[in-house]
């Protein structure tokens, strides 16, 4: 039978409540009393660190072995909190066992505690949501109890979360630890709650994709976007938020596989508005960016390149700078190499119809390949 908190029944009838693992300080292997954050990030209770620091004079972080400069003990009074409900929870079981939990109850707590409306007007409201919003991305609910909570109150935490990456401007490890939650919440929810997004979600989302200290926030805004652009008007707000600039730079600069993956994927579906392509050819570097991943990347990478150019080229067919720059960024030597490749029939056929979007333009010019020339 499933229960919010897992147990463990014995034979003589008595219950043993499994403890959340991060309940337990790392130092003494117990259940923290008065948990404290320290400068890596680290949380402990609060006399098992000092102990650690200022009895035994260590000045490493005991977990990452980081040397500590900053010596402070932060109160994690939200992970208090939990202790505080848990405990009160389970007060009629007299034995616990320490063991990973099911996180599904714990992140409902958590959940409203980002939620509380009272502490919305008080000092301590930030460090509140930092802690909650932090905690929230250490645990692993199920795809059911996530969706259920997310959609809960007409999709409340949705806008929570996207309240936070657009309010709290001067603090980017927030966001970004909003960001992988959303990105979490997007894979699982209905169509409906990914309608809607207001436009500052997408400039402040631009903002953490401009930021290349932080790898797994760009992946969570990629993974985002690749999520909602479908739905409502949200391609035309991330043109509008300066995404497709953004994605070109970055793309021009970017080696790895999935990353390039992600960002092509994001690029081809802002192509499909009309706004979106003029803004990717208004960039110099929009065409080169493309065709440089071409035969570099992956077979996805191939498809949406082609797809996007595809896209851009049938759109401009009255356009010959778009064709001649094309070209003279190796745009057709690339084609060509394509059709003659290992690339998938479908790949292969969009590069066959980009051959004849500006064929007479093209078959004019020494750039073009001989061997396709009529």
């Amino acid at each position: 039978m499933q229960r919010e908190e897992q147990e463990i029944q014995r034979m003589d009838g008595s219950v043993h409540h499994i403890v959340p693992s991060f309940f337990i300080c790392p130092i003494s292997l117990q259940i923290m009393k008065d948990p404290v954050t320290i400068s890596t990030g680290m949380t402990f209770d609060r006399e098992s660190i000092q102990k650690w620091l200022f009895s035994y004079k260590n000045i490493a972080c005991p977990i990452t072995k980081q040397p500590l400069s900053d010596f402070r003990l932060t109160p994690n009074s939200n992970l208090r909190r939990l202790i505080q409900s848990w405990h009160l929870q389970h007060a009629s079981s007299s034995t616990t066992k320490f063991a990973e939990p099911n996180h599904d109850s714990l992140m409902k707590l958590l959940l409203e505690e980002i939620k509380q409306p009272h502490l919305q007007i008080t000092g301590n409201y930030t460090t509140v949501i930092a802690e909650a919003v932090s905690l929230l991305c250490l645990l692993s609910p199920s795809d059911e109890a996530l969706k259920m909570v997310s959609q809960k109150e007409n999709g409340l935490l949705i806008c929570s979360l996207c309240s936070i990456m657009t309010r709290y401007l001067s603090n980017l490890q927030l966001r970004i630890q909003a960001a992988l939650v959303l990105k979490s919440i997007f894979e699982v929810v209905d169509d409906i709650y990914k309608e809607g997004l207001k436009f500052e979600f997408f400039e402040n989302i631009i903002e953490i994709l401009k930021d290349q200290n932080s790898k797994h926030g760009s992946m969570a805004v990629l993974a985002i976007l690749i999520r909602v652009l479908s739905y409502g008007k949200n391609k035309e707000k991330a043109i509008k938020g300066g995404c497709i600039p953004i994605l070109i730079e970055l793309l021009a600069e970017e080696n790895e596989r999935h990353v390039c993956e992600m960002m092509l994927v994001v690029l081809e579906k802002l192509c499909q508005k009309a706004e979106g392509r003029a803004a990717f050819l208004s960039h110099p570097a929009g065409m080169a960016a493309v065709v440089s991943k071409i035969l570099k990347v992956s077979h996805v990478g191939d498809d949406k390149s082609i797809s996007l150019l595809s896209r851009v080229l049938r759109f401009c067919t009255s356009s010959g700078e778009a064709a001649q720059e094309f070209m003279e960024v190796g745009g057709m030597t690339k084609i060509c190499l394509v059709i003659q490749s290992g690339c998938n029939s479908k790949t292969k056929e969009k590069a066959r119809e980009i051959l004849g979007f500006h064929f007479k333009t093209w078959n004019k010019s020494p750039c073009f390949p001989s061997s396709f020339k009529a």
